[in-house]
């Protein structure tokens, strides 16, 4: 009688890789996250200081094209004096806007409860103070992005 050699237990390899494939996918969600949370906070800075827009976007475009110190120069004054009519227009459209939220405010306003009422102001305002910040004055006369060159 021949002796049957012991079986020797292959071990499974199916967990470690669902494990592995756990810690993937997590470390996916974790980055996919703080790109949001990093992209958020940056977007909110920007709409609260439109001021160093031009200098910014000029970075940007300095290191995506090659400016020269020229270059990025004139590009800096040309996004300045264009963001500059743009907050002019916002300026002018910020009262219909404005107009616009505080009927949509107070529309919601009036289908709530009291309660339901304060939070729902609490909620609309911190809404308005994150995303919708009152356009900067504007320029001075005595501004020297307004002075002749």
């Amino acid at each position: 009688m021949s002796a049957i050699p012991p079986m020797t237990l292959r071990p499974r390899r199916w967990p470690r890789i669902v494990a592995a494939l756990l810690i993937f996918f997590g470390g996916m969600v974790c980055g996919a996250g703080l790109t949001v949370i990093v992209a958020v906070r940056n977007f909110h800075h920007t709409i609260h200081h439109p001021e160093e827009v031009p200098a910014r976007l000029t970075r940007y475009l300095t290191r995506r094209l090659d400016l020269t110190s020229d270059q990025a120069e004139k590009v800096e004054s040309l996004i300045a004096r264009r963001q500059e009519d743009l907050q002019a227009i916002r300026r002018e459209a910020q009262p219909r806007v404005a107009a616009e939220l505080a009927a949509l405010r107070e529309e919601i306003g009036q289908v709530l409860t009291p309660d339901q009422r304060e939070k729902w102001d609490d909620i609309f305002d911190e809404a308005i103070d994150r995303w919708m910040p009152p356009p900067p004055p504007p320029p001075s006369p005595l501004s020297p992005s307004t002075q002749p060159f």
